[in-house]
């Protein structure tokens, strides 16, 4: 698929980055082991079975759907990730490249237009959809047969065939509304017979059922996968309702926190208080709170900018939130750069104000070197505390 054709779907692209971001790493020894539903809330590459690998590769496709990194960027990429991680795969490293950069963007940019067509709002106006089947080199028949057919944005037919319906399928999905109907007198029509076939996963042993005219594996909606996951999530929302309150012990409240840390990370869903602020912190950020609240999408930013934290490090925010080292002026004024330091390393957390000074957000969480740490010291100015010169094994910090 070229560039112009996953650029030309006219979507924006904050759905599609979420679809992804949100995803869970799943290792994988080869193509198939994945079932058709668990692509819409599971990464995976055929043949990358660490977290390292993996995470590498997130890091790589998540910079293409944020900056627009075409594909032959992320050749570039491609390549170092493999040399990094002596990793051995099938197939060219040509085509090996342009299909894990065409499958991972198609289906992030198919299943973030699916959410935005799908609103209450979107539904009211466009009722109806419209299957585009655009040229390419090797058009399938099918889905030149299906291509300007309109259904119901509700008939069954959109599970199983919304696009993309295969490897390098280029077809995309339009809505329609009531006056397009009358515009250019299009007409609904009734959706084709649902014809399957029985297909043998040669991963799993297992034979599934895929239509015909859909490549084994596509024979899901990926969008509607991720809104359904997203739905039984938000039956478990982690919410601030039951977050401690100021008369708890500092070490009760810290352990709470850890926990509802713990369940973000598993949940994805909601927001939890992840510290609580020292007195130099409130300070520096002139609030009228002492709670440094997390939500479910800066979680999953940081997941995706800095995939080597871990989720202990995750589990370290209380006590690195409640005891800092240094505070160091950011960029705006309604935030700062807390340093902390654990177990010989220092940590990097910025943490935001609301403009009232009510509310405290963390921003951004990753791990720091002391140079960069004194540089960042230097240029920007300390507001309290002081970043060490240096730090050894030997530095190590309880944790409470």
């Amino acid at each position: 698929m070229t560039d112009e054709v996953i650029r030309g779907i006219g979507l924006a692209p904050s759905e599609a980055i979420s679809f992804f971001r949100k995803k869970i790493n799943m290792p994988s020894k080869r193509w198939g082991e994945l079932e058709a539903q668990a692509h819409g809330t599971q990464f995976a590459v055929a043949g990358a079975t660490s977290k390292a690998l993996l995470d590498d590769f997130r890091v790589a496709l998540n910079k293409a759907l944020v900056e627009g990194t075409t594909l032959a960027e992320f050749r570039k990429d491609f390549d170092r990730i493999v040399q990094k991680h002596g990793w051995s795969y099938n197939g060219s490293p040509g085509w090996r490249s342009a299909i894990i950069y065409e499958t991972n963007l198609s289906s992030a940019y198919a299943a973030g237009r699916y959410r935005e067509m799908t609103t209450p709002e979107a539904l009211d106006i466009y009722p109806y959809w419209r299957y585009r089947h655009h040229a390419c080199e090797h058009p399938r028949p099918a889905h030149v047969a299906w291509d300007g057919m309109i259904l119901p944005a509700d008939d069954p037919w959109w599970n199983t065939h919304y696009p993309p319906n295969g490897w390098r399928c280029h077809c995309t999905v339009e809505p329609v509304s009531r006056r397009d109907l009358k515009r250019y007198n299009w007409t609904v029509s009734e959706a084709p017979p649902l014809e399957e076939r029985p297909w043998r996963n040669p991963a799993t042993g297992k034979t599934v059922l895929v239509p015909k005219g859909i490549d084994p594996g596509f024979q899901s909606n990926p969008g509607r996968d991720w809104l359904e996951s997203e739905k039984s999530r938000a039956t478990v929302r982690m919410t601030l309702d039951a977050q401690p309150k100021e008369t708890m012990a500092p070490a009760e409240r810290e352990n709470f926190q850890k926990k509802q840390v713990q369940e973000l990370l598993k949940v994805r869903s909601g927001m939890v208080e992840a510290g609580t602020a020292s007195e130099p912190l409130q300070q520096a950020l002139n609030v009228k709170t002492d709670s440094v609240r997390l939500s479910d999408e800066t979680l999953g930013k940081n997941m995706a900018a800095h995939p080597e934290i871990e989720q202990v490090d995750y589990m370290r925010l209380p006590m690195l939130i409640a005891d800092p080292v240094a505070i160091i002026r950011d960029r705006k004024p309604t935030s700062v750069v807390v340093i902390s330091r654990y177990a010989g390393q220092l940590y990097r957390t910025a943490i935001k104000r609301t403009v009232n000074g009510a509310e405290m957000y963390l921003d951004t969480f990753f791990k720091f070197g002391v140079t960069d740490a004194q540089r960042l010291a230097r240029n920007r100015g300390t507001l309290w505390g002081e970043v060490p010169a240096e730090l050894s094994a030997k530095d190590q910090t309880k944790e409470k």
